[in-house]
């Protein structure tokens, strides 16, 4: 398992990247909530994309769109990201990216290659 942190001045470029490449790869996301424990927000949905957005209507944020249709499609939103990390296996095949806020709970996003 390979891990980095992926520095500030990359994401905007890294998340258009990694959607492009990963569009319809199946993903879990989770919170990671120090009070509540882990929850679970999406299981196995596609993705649809990550974006960054450092000058939206709201102060910099990470946007995960997932779902393939109307009724099954959930945008997960992390505001103030600190630190962005990326695990993944050798062949690229599988992986989890981790999303740490400014102040709230820390967001997961697993991926792996379709079967």
């Amino acid at each position: 398992m390979q891990s980095y942190e992926i520095p500030d001045e990359q994401w905007i470029g890294f998340f258009d990247r990694f959607s492009r490449e990963h569009t319809d790869w199946p993903v879990t996301i989770e919170v990671l909530s120090e009070e509540a424990g882990p929850e679970r927000i999406v299981q196995e949905l596609p993705l649809q994309g990550i974006s960054f957005d450092p000058t939206g209507s709201r102060p910099c944020t990470i946007q995960v769109g997932a779902g393939d249709t109307p009724n099954v499609y959930t945008s997960h939103v992390v505001d103030l990201p600190l630190h962005n990390r990326v695990a993944s296996d050798e062949s690229g095949a599988a992986g989890t990216i981790q999303i740490e806020p400014a102040r709230g709970p820390t967001t997961l996003v697993h991926y792996h290659r379709p079967s």
